[in-house]
């Protein structure tokens, strides 16, 4: 199952070595053979080096899991926030809507989507010289290349608004590349989204449907992806027409226990659409649940705690029924070392605490310290069939079908159906499958977006006494960006 992951690092260990500069002075010395690194991309085993090097890039685990998922995504709405430890300081702004344009987590994702869009470029001018296979073998690699560029930009996206597509000629020097790089202002939204889309279409004509070994870019991701990306512009025919293609598919289904669906024994499934697999290894792997434990929990040996604490909202946790499975993976009390029982919900006196914790991404029992193997999901089949429901439900207001979606993703959860005379009103459905979202996918880092695209981002933040501006829906471009490149022009609000 972690095979790509061990294939990756591989790949990559081999790939510095063959590309590693020269040395000089006295570090030089005789070479007596010498690999051809043209050579080595011009098969098919060269350029599934350089794609491993693409996907290795373009992983969203770890630390920068923590801050693109948590921090940035997660942590600035209703459902969670941090406090304690070193982060705490990095959090805050995120929490309080007081980031700045020199925030360092911003300008470190910049660089490494934009590390991983070079990469899968690079593939791509590799391709084009790949003579000896066939069109169509040719095509999936280019296809793979493209996806990796799409999802890279759409996460870019998400999160700063249009941004510099960046095309490098063939056989361009180095100063040529630099000086692109340095040069290209940032693309329009249509032309954006226009070029993400034909990346996305490009890759779900040409890719396989089996994701083998999990992790590789699959037709199903690309127009899981595709689909999203119609959301954010509230394309609502494409959304239909778009999930409907991965509905078709019948390759995706709802894994049964929504409550193993995280944990390493429920990986694999059906219903991660587009992930990255991970491994209880540094740098491979997901620290989430490090930062959730709370204090003096009975963890194992192999686990660690860190001092910084993920921490749920008692208001979120309210939302669910009683009999909603989902809610059992948010912990409310524990007995920790010592045998005390410990509340985190409300304390004796009836106190509200903000202090539930999630453990969806439950424990890897193999953990190694902070490195724990749960693969993290980007986007599941349950999110696909919500976004259909909320297209419907858009196009036509309150309608069987949406319904009957909803409640496939409710009768998973084993509480209760909603029905159509339930909710008269499309407004009625929209906030409900809105609320149906947070308690789908709290901890997954999509509520962000969801806020925003409901209209809800700005004014829920400052009904929790935020003092958020309209313009915050978009972070600011990096100061550090803005300075290398004359060309870029800020987002409004942050000039």
């Amino acid at each position: 199952m972690k095979n790509f992951n061990k294939y990756i690092q591989a790949v990559t260990w081999l790939m510095c070595l063959i590309l590693l500069p020269s040395c000089k002075g006295f570090l030089s010395e005789e070479v007596y053979t010498e690999y051809n690194p043209s050579a080595f991309l011009s098969d098919k085993a060269g350029v599934d080096a350089l794609l491993a090097g693409a996907y290795s890039r373009s992983r969203i685990v770890q630390y920068d899991a923590r801050n693109y998922t948590y921090m940035m995504n997660e942590f600035c709405t209703d459902i969670a926030f941090e406090t304690g430890g070193g982060l705490e300081r990095n959090c805050v702004p995120y929490i309080n809507f007081s980031w700045q344009v020199d925030d360092q987590f911003l300008n470190s994702f910049w660089t490494k989507m934009y590390a991983a869009i070079s990469s899968a470029n690079s593939v791509l001018s590799v391709a084009n010289s790949l003579s000896s296979l066939s069109e169509s073998e040719v095509n999936a690699i280019k296809g793979e290349a493209r996806f990796i560029r799409s999802a890279s930009y759409y996460f870019l996206f998400n999160i700063f608004g249009p941004v510099p597509i960046i095309e490098i000629p063939d056989n361009a020097s180095p100063d040529e590349i630099e000086k692109i790089g340095n040069s290209t202002a940032r693309a329009s939204e249509t032309d954006m989204v226009q070029y993400m889309i034909d990346d996305l279409t490009f890759a779900a004509e040409n890719l396989p449907v089996q994701e083998d070994p999990i992790g590789k870019a699959t037709k199903g991701s690309a127009l899981a992806v595709l689909t999203k990306l119609y959301l954010h512009q509230k394309n609502w025919e494409k959304v239909v027409e778009t999930a409907q293609k991965i509905i078709d598919l019948k390759y995706y289904s709802l894994y049964s226990d929504y409550t193993k669906l995280f944990s390493v024994d429920g990986e694999n499934n059906k219903e991660f659409i587009y992930r990255a697999p991970c491994i209880a290894k540094s740098g491979y792997a997901n620290n989430y649940m490090a930062h959730v434990f709370p204090p003096n929990y009975p963890i194992q040996n192999n686990w660690a705690n860190f001092g910084a604490q993920f921490r749920t909202y008692n208001a979120f946790y309210d939302t669910f029924s009683a009999n909603d499975i989902r809610r059992t993976l948010l912990i409310t009390h524990y007995v920790n070392q010592s045998g005390k029982e410990v509340e985190l919900y409300k304390d004796k006196d009836g106190h509200e605490l903000n202090n539930v914790r999630s453990f969806k991404y439950w424990p890897d029992p193999n953990a190694v310290g902070e490195s724990q193997g749960n693969d993290i999901v980007y986007i599941r089949y349950a999110d696909i069939l919500l976004c259909k429901a909320e297209a419907l439900n858009e196009l036509e207001g309150p309608n069987r079908e949406s319904i009957d979606l909803i409640n496939m993703i409710r009768d998973r959860a084993k509480t209760d159906e909603i029905t159509l005379a339930q909710y008269p009103t499309k407004e009625a459905l929209r906030d409900f499958i809105l609320a149906e979202r947070g308690r789908e996918f709290y901890s997954e880092g999509l509520r962000r977006e969801d806020l925003i695209r409901h209209g809800k981002f700005i004014s829920n933040a400052i009904s929790r006494g935020k003092n958020a501006k309209d313009y915050q829906v978009l972070y600011p471009i990096p100061l550090t960006q803005m300075q290398a490149n004359s060309s870029l022009v800020q987002n409004k609000g942050y000039e």
